[in-house]
């Protein structure tokens, strides 16, 4: 008789941290240059300046938390908030939710996170459409941020929170119509959207033709390096770049639903 192989036993799953371990190291890991560098960005009260480096360490070991998720948004902290975002169960982010939390956004690196929340969600389209019609800064923000990761997932249909080829159109006559009297942070989203509808198959030509109708976008980053994207330009570059490869930028990793970089 032949003997049966062992089997090996399972490591046992760790320990769930807790809040106020997570703060505790986070309240570890923030350093005051890093601290500086979101206060450049806009980042407004409690913030440890936690690399995203170390949050992505951190992330592979809490993985999905919604609790924690919860517990870590409510301390008001920047960085417990943003790493919310990352560990937030996106099937738990009801629409409600997500409204609560867009309704304490006060910054532009913040608005990034919780956008890319919004848009791994089944109701991604729902809570885009909401936000852009919104005239505050940082929803509306949101709203186009949203839009433009969706507009870079062909792909991924209505019942998952994808949108169609007939609201991409909307979202580029939207541009067209309103991105110089919008906000100031959502022009910068906006143009982002533009440019990931121009990578997105078949909207190529469109969105350049849009983008020269629209000229110069103007947006005012504070104190940072930072400047506005030429979008015809980096729409060129992008697919021309995919192309040698026989590809679409789509299918790279911008084309990828994930939640954060």
């Amino acid at each position: 008789m032949t003997p049966k192989p062992k089997t090996k036993a399972k490591k046992p799953a760790p320990p769930r941290l807790t809040t106020k371990q997570v703060m505790a190291e986070l309240k570890a890991a923030g350093t005051a240059q890093t601290a500086k560098t979101f206060r450049n960005h806009g980042v407004l009260g409690d913030c440890y300046g936690v690399s995203y480096a170390f949050l992505k360490k951190l992330h592979k070991r809490v993985r999905t938390d919604h609790k924690l998720a919860l517990e870590l948004w409510q301390t008001g902290n920047h960085d417990a908030r943003v790493f919310a975002c990352w560990a937030a169960d996106g099937d738990k982010a009801t629409m409600k939710l997500l409204d609560q939390w867009a309704r304490d956004v006060d910054n532009h690196v913040l608005a990034i996170e919780l956008a890319s929340l919004a848009q791994d969600t089944n109701r991604a389209h729902r809570i885009m459409a909401k936000w852009i019609d919104r005239k505050s800064e940082w929803s509306s923000s949101m709203g186009w941020g949203v839009a433009s990761r969706l507009a870079m997932q062909p792909g991924r249909g209505p019942d998952e929170g994808g949108i169609t080829e007939v609201q991409v159109g909307e979202l580029l006559t939207r541009l067209k119509a309103g991105i110089h009297s919008a906000p100031n942070y959502t022009r910068h989203n906006m143009n982002n959207a533009l440019i990931s509808i121009g990578c997105r198959p078949k909207w190529k030509t469109k969105a350049i033709a849009a983008a020269k109708r629209i000229g110069k976008v103007e947006v005012d980053y504070g104190v940072t390096s930072c400047s506005v994207t030429d979008a015809a330009a980096r729409i060129e570059k992008t697919t021309s770049h995919y192309a040698k490869q026989g590809k679409s930028p789509t299918e790279g990793t911008g084309g990828k639903r994930r939640r954060h970089c």
